[in-house]
């Protein structure tokens, strides 16, 4: 096997033991943090525009940063809508329970990453791609992702909070 390839090998390799158990455990229920559903958006976001207000990306390239934060919204909803909730019988709290569709989203979304960078990690100035424009694209893609789907989850858990007990 050649360098290259183990480069490209041994973290993708990585990320999927470490997806196996981040799969593991999503799968069981947890204890929901409705307040920590919209801290964690409202960081991530603010690291994002941190992040790419020190090189403010080309305004040409901005159609591209629209159609990521579309698509990483829609894929957060989407995702944030596959978590089942249910209230803990006994102390009436939110619990949830990621589906192993939910965690294969963000398997594929890793592995994609890998993909990208591993495909255009010398080839960026041949094609006419700037890596800086790729990676501020990616990072508005995954913010609008994990805003999107803490909002959609603490969305639910309000309604499943005020709904009168059955």
């Amino acid at each position: 096997m050649d360098q290259r390839t183990l480069q490209i090998l041994l973290p993708v390799l990585a990320v999927l033991v470490i997806m196996f158990f981040r799969m593991r455990r999503a799968l069981k229920v947890q204890r929901l943090k409705p307040k920590m559903l919209l801290m964690r958006p409202a960081i991530i976001i603010l690291v994002a525009i941190l992040i790419m207000s020190a090189a403010p990306p080309p305004t040409e390239d901005i159609v591209w940063f629209v159609v990521a934060a579309l698509l990483g919204a829609a894929g957060g909803w989407y995702w944030g809508k596959l978590t089942r909730l249910h209230l803990h019988p006994e102390d009436g709290t939110v619990m949830s329970t990621n589906s192993q569709a939910g965690v294969l989203v963000l398997m594929a979304l890793v592995l994609f990453r890998f993909g990208i960078r591993a495909g255009l990690g010398a080839d960026t100035a041949a094609m006419h791609l700037s890596l800086p424009v790729l990676t501020d694209i990616s990072i508005t893609f995954s913010a609008l992702l994990f805003s999107a789907r803490g909002l959609e989850i603490y969305l639910r858990a309000q309604k499943l909070l005020q709904a009168p007990a059955a």
